[in-house]
């Protein structure tokens, strides 16, 4: 339901691309998320002691995505963290569902929507993979 609504609040004012990939998308990383929290409170026999220390390891996640730290810029000691990270999947979905329609941009920077996934390092995502794993988690 938090999924539904908040895609509809969002897609369609924003006129972003793609209603159902978003709401696909958020809702698998809602899922993820709270499914991490209830295995982190599980392993945890303090409730406050959890809720840091997952927000510790989301916080790293969100470092490793590939927006803050592009891919390429991640050293290689923590290049793991871009594979681990939920994270990573959401947003490479999250772009290539915005970006990829994108045929040109009144910008000197990018031309396009390509330009922009490839600077990303997203030129090649693919987005049913992606939604997979996110399932799996």
């Amino acid at each position: 339901l938090l999924a539904a609504v908040s895609s509809a609040v969002i897609v369609f004012p924003a006129k972003l691309n793609g209603f159902t990939v978003y709401f696909l998308d958020l809702f698998l990383s809602l899922l993820g998320a709270e499914a991490f929290m209830c295995f982190m409170a599980a392993c945890v026999p303090h409730y406050i002691i959890g809720i840091a220390l997952a927000a510790g390891v989301f916080g790293f996640f969100m470092l490793c995505e590939g927006f803050f730290k592009l891919k390429d810029d991640i050293p290689d000691y923590l290049i793991w963290g871009y594979h681990m990270a939920p994270h990573t999947y959401t947003f490479r979905v999250f772009m290539h569902n915005e970006f990829h329609p994108i045929k040109s941009f009144d910008s000197i920077v990018y031309a396009d929507g390509e330009a922009v996934l490839k600077f990303y390092g997203m030129g090649n995502v693919d987005v049913q993979s992606d939604l997979i794993v996110l399932l799996c988690i």
